[in-house]
């Protein structure tokens, strides 16, 4: 056989493989109804989710709100929705040195991805599993673009600590970030605190109608109820129906797995070892030990941090009912979560 033949040979078996490669691939596509299926693990814990009932009374015992669901553990899209100054820049940190440790198929983080739903959607569905997907972005409903709901994470805070800290950060930055972060003009950004939330009161009783807290988004440059508008989505009533946002953020817990407190990150840890190891297991062990996250921990911290009077604490603490309901809610179904998975007693 000549060379030129062996090269042809060698060409058609090459090619034979990659067609069969695409074949199996696209066969578990289809058996999966997803964009490919992880193949399947011997992974324990993974045969439930818990989702809350969508609650009718703000005011009802929230333990008798939880309720078993199955869920399909082989389904590995992940998506990591970041909330604005929740320790997500330690939490990535230390899941892509886990990530790295476990030589896990992670395709690509991406760092911040665009606020349009569309394109979105079209930046995440063309990834093979498995994969993460980290960004601050809203919530999206991906089955009504045909996709499978990715297994949602996500870390929230508490709502005026998470507050101040933006406030200052935007401003002030950290040693990682540059100040006047958003470009503020200068009448927004030499306004004390103080003042951008006395003048967003002081607009809505001007004007008669409004809602102070999400007022305070345009005198102040940063949201006191960023995680409710985040969590509730595209719909046009997140931005000015506050409490159609936190019924519907609430509701769209059910499409995430696990929702830890910033207060609480070691725990939250656990928790997604104990959910997913074949992908989280060394979560804690990364965190706590890794010289690389705990530089990151220390290069996060804002600068020019205030405090203020603990009669203006009490003042934003009382404007932001809805987001303590809303924290408090994500806080007691972490805890309930935590005792399903026997992390806590």
């Amino acid at each position: 056989m000549t060379q030129r033949n062996v090269v042809i040979v060698c060409l058609f078996f090459l090619l034979f493989g990659l067609l069969l490669g695409s074949y199996i691939d696209l066969t578990r596509q289809l058996e999966g109804g997803f964009h490919g299926i992880f193949p399947v693990s011997d992974s324990p814990n993974l045969g439930k989710r818990f989702y809350p009932r969508q609650v009718q009374n703000a005011a009802q015992n929230i333990s008798d709100q939880f309720q078993p669901i199955e869920f399909d553990p082989y389904s590995k899209w992940i998506l990591y929705n970041r909330m604005t100054k929740t320790g997500s820049r330690t939490f990535v940190s230390t899941l892509v040195r886990t990530m790295k440790k476990h030589h896990t198929n992670i395709q690509e983080f991406l760092p911040t991805l665009t606020n349009k739903e569309t394109m979105l959607v079209a930046e995440v569905s063309h990834h093979l599993l498995p994969f993460i997907v980290v960004g601050h972005h809203m919530h999206v409903n991906y089955t009504n673009y045909t996709l499978r709901q990715p297994l949602g994470i996500s870390l929230v805070r508490e709502p005026v600590e998470r507050f101040l800290s933006d406030f200052y950060y935007i401003r002030y930055g950290d040693e990682q970030t540059p100040e006047n972060l958003r470009n503020l003009s200068p009448e927004t950004y030499n306004r004390t605190l103080e003042e951008c939330v006395n003048a967003a009161i002081n607009n809505v009783k001007k004007q008669g109608i409004g809602n102070p807290v999400a007022s305070i988004g345009k005198f102040c440059g940063c949201q006191l109820n960023h995680e409710i508008v985040r969590f509730c989505g595209y719909d046009k009533r997140c931005n000015y129906d506050p409490e159609f946002a936190l019924q519907q953020a609430k509701e769209n817990l059910n499409d995430y797995i696990a929702i830890g407190l910033t207060e609480e990150l070691p725990e939250f840890f656990a928790v997604l070892e104990r959910l997913i190891p074949d992908l989280f297991e060394g979560l804690l062990q990364v965190y706590n030990e890794n010289t690389a996250v705990q530089k990151t921990i220390r290069k996060s911290k804002t600068f020019s941090k205030r405090r203020p009077s603990d009669e203006f604490l009490a003042k934003l603490r009382s404007l932001a009912f809805r987001e303590y309901d809303f924290y408090y809610y994500v806080r007691e179904r972490f805890r309930h979560l935590q005792m399903e998975l026997k992390l806590v007693r």
